[in-house]
């Protein structure tokens, strides 16, 4: 999208990019840390749906891991504005309409060998969740459809029914039913 926003894809054996629809790769604020995708061995990323990655932003795939991202379905876009890491170990699932801001760091993996602790646990984020700048979203969380994530929010392990605000560290609901929207009204 942009010529001057440089981007690597390095891909495995046998991984597969699967794209349904357009992928945009956007500086945000004029930005030009470049952006990353690694693929391990047999690795399985699929966004479905217009999606946007902004600069700096890192997705990388461990062998045989699968990330699958629900892109814009009823919002006016969906994406992850900057400098996030999100790193796959074995599964995470994002639903559509992701509002996701700066410094995210998503994983389903502690990425270190830990007694008595499984390796990695699925994830799972819903459709229409904002997750605010400098949050954590590890290894076992559960978000579901219309949550918010409060910026420097840390969820780890836990299930957070659909439309609630979440924040603080650990993160707990601070709010339930709320509603929010995209753009500016």
């Amino acid at each position: 999208y942009s010529p001057f926003l440089p981007v690597t894809i390095s891909k495995g054996a046998n991984a597969k990019i699967e794209i349904a629809g357009t992928l945009k790769i956007v500086p945000h604020l004029k930005g030009r840390d470049p952006v990353l995708i690694s693929m391990g061995n047999n690795s399985q990323l699929k966004i479905d749906g217009d999606f946007i990655i902004g600069n700096g932003v890192k997705i990388v795939l461990s062998d045989n891991a699968r990330l699958y991202i629900g892109g814009k379905k009823k919002e006016s876009e969906s994406g992850i504005t900057s400098q996030t890491l999100i790193m796959v170990y074995d599964d995470i699932y994002i639903g559509s309409d992701l509002l996701c801001a700066w410094d995210v760091f998503i994983t389903d993996s502690d990425w270190h060998h830990i007694e008595g602790q499984e390796k990695s646990k699925k994830v799972r984020i819903g459709d229409h969740v904002w997750i605010a700048h400098k949050s954590s979203i590890l290894k076992g969380s559960q978000i579901g459809e219309g949550c918010v994530v409060a910026s420097h929010s840390k969820l780890a392990g836990k299930e957070f029914p659909g439309f609630s605000l979440i924040g603080g560290t650990p993160a707990r609901i601070l709010k339930d039913n709320i509603i929010w929207g995209r753009d500016l009204r």
